[in-house]
């Protein structure tokens, strides 16, 4: 099941670097909805299941020390890959441009995926693992 999480995760990030790729002029210039901050919003829903993967990982790891770091490590690489991917937008990515409210919003999307999984789901997947032989 931990293989499973660990693909799942770098399938995740790299739909996130392909997503962040898009060149800005390939993107729609007229807001589909009027949703103020749409874009924030997407950043933190493109980071959820990223962290909630990541903590799930850590999380069920038979080595403690990943069990016990394991919301700390999500949040690090979390916020190392947001922030990369803010400066891969900025320097090498055509028409894109980096934003720290972008960043925060992947940090916040990252931190609500995190909670949602310990508060939530962390009983029913330690409840599936038990049950593998």
């Amino acid at each position: 099941m931990i293989r499973k999480l660990f693909i799942i995760s770098l399938v995740w990030a790299l739909l996130i670097l392909i997503l962040c790729a898009i060149p800005g002029d390939s993107l729609p210039k007229v807001p589909m909805f009027n949703i103020p901050n749409l874009d924030k919003i997407i950043h933190a829903a493109l980071y959820f299941p990223l962290a909630f993967f990541l903590g799930a990982e850590f999380d069920l790891s038979k080595r403690s020390i990943l069990r016990i770091s394991g919301p700390l490590l999500t949040m690090l690489i979390i916020s190392l890959y947001g922030g990369l991917i803010e400066i891969l937008q900025e320097r090498f990515f055509i028409n894109r441009s980096s934003d720290i409210m972008d960043f925060l919003a992947d940090v916040i999307g990252g931190l609500a995926g995190l909670t949602i999984y310990y508060l939530f789901f962390r009983p029913f997947f330690h409840r599936l693992l038990a049950r593998k032989p």
